[in-house]
């Protein structure tokens, strides 16, 4: 009767650290950004492993919790609703050198690096993303002419959330908004990336 009970409470143990999988939907909502756009015409090519992006990770500890995370739909949705408020035409390339035709520069967005914590990493009672970004800047040709990097930044209390699911979910809406606002922020008074747009 012992070794049953125990083979028992094993089999939960073991359901508990299952793969953990958090496939990022589009937003709901998301405000359209209010700014002036820039007086320039851009062509925007998102690389296929942008488009798709997932982050896999085995987490440190007894637990070995398996995360998959894929954010590609709200990533594009957020990025191409901040393009199209920040410029005057923001045209979506199918390559990174096809780019002639009446713009100014072409811009290649990328996930650098994806990091995440839970409240077993902290020992506070909240979830946290992180997400480097980089935006190659190049001219009608494809020719690199610099890079931005930004990181985004979000995170969740564990109240109201039924599970670690969740919780990463909307920690990682709250970063992709932070995403949005950054770039608002840098394409339109950087003034490297002004210069590299050609903006008057």
């Amino acid at each position: 009767m012992r070794t049953a009970l125990l083979l028992l409470l094993l089999a939960f143990g073991l359901a508990g650290c299952g793969p953990k999988l958090v496939t990022m939907k589009p937003l709901n909502t998301f405000p359209e950004p209010l700014v002036e756009p820039l007086p320039v015409s851009v062509g925007v090519y998102f690389p296929p492993e942008f488009a798709s992006f997932t982050h896999k990770e085995k987490r440190p500890g007894p637990s070995g919790e398996e995360w998959t995370i894929n954010l590609g739909a709200p990533q594009l949705q957020v990025f191409r609703a901040i393009f199209d408020a920040t410029f005057t035409a923001a045209r979506e390339l199918d390559a990174p050198e096809r780019g002639n035709g009446g713009i100014n520069a072409i811009i290649v967005p990328s996930v650098k690096d994806f990091q995440f914590a839970l409240p077993d990493d902290t020992r506070a009672k909240v979830f946290e993303i992180w997400v480097k970004y980089d935006l190659s800047i190049r001219d009608p040709q494809g020719e690199e002419i610099g890079h931005w990097a930004f990181t985004a930044y979000g995170k969740t209390p564990t109240a109201f959330l039924k599970t670690d699911e969740e919780a990463i979910q909307a920690a990682t809406v709250v970063a992709l908004r932070d995403a949005g606002a950054s770039m608002i922020t840098g394409l339109q008074r950087d003034p490297r990336i002004r210069e590299w747009l050609g903006v008057p």
